[in-house]
């Protein structure tokens, strides 16, 4: 009898001592000013954040969470309210975080992991840049302020991402948009080169990590279209052709092909463009004067939309009395690319059934050679 007290005793010895061998990672620290508030510890590696933790800060805002490390680097975020703070584990860490309740997702400090101090740097510009774009929409005069800001925070991106190209960050870094467009285009030939190394180093270092699966994807997306690009480049030139040709769909579901509306008149105004834009009403007007002037003597617009609301593309097409069609890949639609389309809107004139393609500078630069083509 003792003798299989003593053996039970053992095994459930042994199997305390393997539970308390599961690697596990730890996040502690302050947050003040916050008593009896909750915070939350909620994994957001995927689409939807899932809750892992909570606890109920008593005055002094002290907080610990244990769990188990994951088999791939998982994103966490500690929330508070609607504010948060974003950290990663991919290995057995202990990750001190203190803060404090008014500015809990701006002044905070983080330490036990690189990756995490890294991500305090990107998060905490990247929501500076968020505001000065979203600022920046209803101030003309800032935009070119906000570029630079755009520029210089991609620059330090682009230096984070090639220090360490296949950790998690990176990956965190390579996915982030502003107002729902990307830092990093996998279409734009320079932003590709720099996902695709990140995709290779992952193949490498974190080959079963699901992250690389979707950075190679990613990758080969940007490759597959520049491939493309070169072939109609080809084709453009063997064909001399000046533009290249668009099949896309309007707000009826009928398909307009760029060339049959180039082929039936003499001038054709293809305008990029997006009417959730605040001087989109103002530019529609400027090109609706235009089309009354010159549309009985051979001028058509094709304009596409890369608008991502539907319903509003749909009532203003709506309205307008030419070819509106919308492209349903917005601004990542190889059309970027191809027309070199650095701003919206963007026109270009195609006349003669493509014996020409010009680029005017401005609407006045519209008007002043639709009258010296159109008369």
């Amino acid at each position: 009898m003792k003798k299989t007290l003593i053996v039970a005793l053992a095994a459930i010895t042994l199997l305390i001592t393997a539970c308390n061998r599961t690697p596990q990672f730890t996040i502690d620290g302050t947050v003040a000013n916050a008593d009896s508030t909750t915070l939350y510890l909620e994994n957001i590696t995927g689409n939807n954040p899932i809750l892992v933790d909570s606890v109920s800060l008593d005055e002094k805002g002290n907080f610990k969470f244990t769990h188990a490390v994951p088999e791939h680097a998982q994103f966490y975020r500690l929330r508070l309210g609607n504010q948060s703070i974003n950290l990663v584990v991919d290995t057995v860490a202990h990750i001190t975080c203190n803060s404090q309740a008014q500015a809990f997702a701006t002044n905070y400090t983080v330490a036990g992991s690189e990756e995490c101090v890294v991500m305090r740097e990107v998060a905490i510009n990247g929501a500076r840049l968020k505001a000065l774009v979203n600022q920046a929409m209803n101030n003309e005069n800032s935009r070119v302020t906000v570029l630079d800001s755009i520029a210089a925070y991609k620059a330090r991106m682009t230096d984070l991402v090639l220090q360490a190209p296949a950790s998690a960050v990176t990956y965190y870094i390579l996915m982030q948009r502003v107002n729902g467009l990307p830092i990093f285009d996998t279409y734009d030939y320079a932003d590709n080169r720099i996902i695709a190394a990140a995709a290779t180093a992952h193949e490498i270092y974190a080959p079963d990590a699901p992250r690389t699966e979707i950075l190679r994807n990613i990758a080969l997306q940007g490759m597959a279209a520049r491939r493309e690009e070169q072939k109609q480049a080809v084709e453009i030139e063997a064909n001399e052709v000046a533009y290249i040709d668009i099949n896309l769909y309007d707000l009826a579901g009928n398909m307009h092909q760029l060339s049959d509306v180039v082929a039936r008149n003499k001038v054709v105004l293809l305008d990029f463009t997006a009417y959730a834009l605040d001087h989109s009403p103002a530019y529609n007007i400027e090109l609706n004067n235009i089309y009354e002037q010159y549309s009985k003597r051979g001028l058509e617009i094709y304009q596409v939309s890369f608008d991502t609301d539907l319903n509003r593309w749909q009532t203003v097409a709506d309205n307008l009395p030419w070819v509106c069609v919308h492209e349903a890949d917005n601004v990542q639609s190889t059309l970027v690319s191809l027309y070199d389309i650095q701003s919206l809107p963007t026109c270009y004139m195609i006349v003669n059934n493509g014996a020409q393609l010009i680029r005017p500078e401005s609407v006045d630069d519209m008007k002043k050679k639709l009258s010296q083509i159109l008369g």
